[in-house]
């Protein structure tokens, strides 16, 4: 869902867990870098603010958040053999979507492609457009197959 301005907007907490919630944060505080351009410091404080961060995992928050954000020419590159369009001219949803996952499927190989995939794709389908989904998906699928081989050849 997204307000007339394609901001992401507020959403219930109910049934989400702690690593959701901060993936969501994280998202929404790339989001904001695409848009402002504000430093990482003044992001985290307002992502700070949102009533979500008490019940988010914020170890998880802030490595997503601020590795994408310092290192989002490595993810955009990793990323742009398995995009048609390149990451940069996405829309800012679908390409702060892409970097969160790109820093979580390299920093947490602990987490299943699978979850990392279908956070995304929930992503996408709650704050971008109505086919942005499909979008993300393909490109992370593609994008998980090589990068993580082993998790495909069971």
């Amino acid at each position: 869902m997204k307000t007339g301005h394609g901001q992401p907007k507020a959403a219930s907490d109910k049934g989400r867990s702690r690593r959701r919630l901060a993936r969501e944060l994280a998202m929404k505080g790339i989001y904001q870098w695409l848009i402002t351009g504000h430093d990482t410091a003044a992001i985290e404080a307002h992502i700070s603010d949102d009533p979500l961060f008490a019940q988010a995992d914020h170890l998880l928050f802030l490595e997503l958040l601020r590795s994408a954000i310092a290192q989002a020419p490595r993810w955009r590159e990793a990323l742009a053999p398995f995009s048609r369009r390149p990451i940069a001219e996405l829309s800012p949803i679908e390409h702060a979507i892409l970097l969160l996952a790109a820093v979580e499927f390299a920093n947490h190989p602990e987490t299943n492609h699978r979850v990392i995939l279908d956070e995304a794709i929930e992503l996408a389908k709650q704050f971008g457009a109505d086919e942005g989904f499909k979008f993300v998906n393909g490109v992370l699928d593609r994008y998980a197959r090589a990068v993580r081989p082993a998790e495909f050849t069971s």
